[in-house]
């Protein structure tokens, strides 16, 4: 769910009601994002949970398969070579 600054502002209590339900309010300046009001996290739950249940990944409860295909390195130096160099 998506509002501007004051139609929140101007209905808070009822947007509140439908975040505490569960719902993801996108607050927007001009039509441009600023923040998301978001229900609090239950006690306990993963954070990895909290990003299916934001809809922002997805998972059928199976073991996570890794990549169809590996992710192309740049260049000829091998990804331990990378990984030093990178921490120069």
């Amino acid at each position: 769910m998506k509002a501007g600054i004051r139609e929140v502002k101007n209905r808070f209590s009822e947007y509140l009601r439908q975040v505490k339900q569960g719902e993801i309010l996108v607050i927007t300046e001009r039509n441009v994002p600023v923040t998301r009001l978001v229900p609090v996290q239950e006690k306990g739950q993963l954070p990895v949970l909290t990003l299916v249940d934001e809809k922002l990944a997805s998972w059928q409860g199976g073991k996570p398969r890794g990549a169809a295909v590996p992710p192309a390195v740049p260049g000829t130096a091998s990804i331990a070579a990378l990984v030093v160099e990178d921490r120069r």
